[in-house]
């Protein structure tokens, strides 16, 4: 079998039924194929947050399918396609933005194609639910071996749907960020690296003022939630090495009342001031 693994991410929460009915629809299809599940507890609807989260994911992941389903589009003209990447493990799921960082992170495009052929589809497609009944199948078949052109025509590259992450500005002594995305911890992961922050003259150890929905915070640049007491908020470097705001054994997300998206800057603190 070309692939051991399907990987699985979606927004359709583990209330339902809906998780395991995809799951099921694989393992009908590819019976020794092993189903990893990512993540499914992206917002509903919110295509950009399970981009981030997938792209995120899939470099940590072996060699596999990588079936992803966050279809605010569902029933529509939207297209549903299959996403060879440099890295050998295609993606599957809409074409609405969802896949394309992950491709980036995979090592880029080097063959899509749209999923038309019926043959692949699980009988009649329903309207409103078609994880199971075209990408679920579409994801076990290939990995069972189908070969992507039998699944319909190609695409190019450049005709899929983007959504990319917006880009931190640095400004003089500040930076202008976005919150891009937060955990169950209510940790904020910000489009900002290490190297934005050093660009405005700040080093690990130093304290920056932050500046977001309301709040104004004066608080250092940390490397494990620990340098502060508990309660206290500071900033550090995610495993994704993306600066964070956290606060030690407590939720950022609900002191702050912040949400993804969020504008954020951060400030080089004058000498002397505090």
């Amino acid at each position: 079998m070309p692939f051991r693994f399907v990987t699985f991410l979606s927004d359709y929460g583990l209330e339902d039924e809906f998780v395991g009915v995809c799951r099921g629809v694989i393992k009908r299809i590819a019976p020794d194929v092993e189903v990893l599940d990512l993540a499914h507890g992206i917002q509903p609807q919110d295509v950009r947050a399970g981009s981030t989260v997938l792209a995120q994911s899939v470099p940590f992941m072996p060699e596999a399918v990588h079936l992803a389903i966050v279809d605010p589009g569902v029933g529509t003209s939207r297209r549903a396609v299959v996403i060879q990447t440099e890295s050998g493990s295609p993606l599957v799921g809409p074409d609405n933005g969802l896949l394309w960082s992950a491709s980036q992170a995979l090592g880029g495009v080097t063959e899509a194609r749209q999923i038309t052929n019926e043959e692949f589809f699980l009988g009649q497609p329903s309207r409103t639910f078609q994880g199971r009944d075209v990408f679920a199948p579409a994801a076990a078949h290939i990995a069972r071996g189908v070969p992507l052109e039998e699944f319909g025509p190609r695409m190019a590259a450049e005709d899929l749907v983007k959504v990319e992450l917006p880009q931190a500005r640095v400004d003089d002594d500040h930076v202008h960020a976005r919150v891009i995305q937060f955990d169950r911890f209510g940790n904020l992961q910000l489009n900002v690296t290490r190297q934005d922050l050093e660009g405005i003259g700040v080093l690990l150890g130093d304290e920056v003022e932050l500046r977001l929905v309301g709040h104004s915070l004066t608080v250092p640049w940390g490397e494990t939630f620990s340098e502060v007491p508990q309660g206290r908020t500071l900033v550090l470097e995610d495993s994704y090495r993306f600066l964070t705001i956290a606060i030690n054994q407590g939720s950022a997300r609900t002191m702050l009342e912040a949400q993804r998206g969020d504008a954020v800057i951060i400030a080089r603190m004058q000498k002397g001031a505090r």
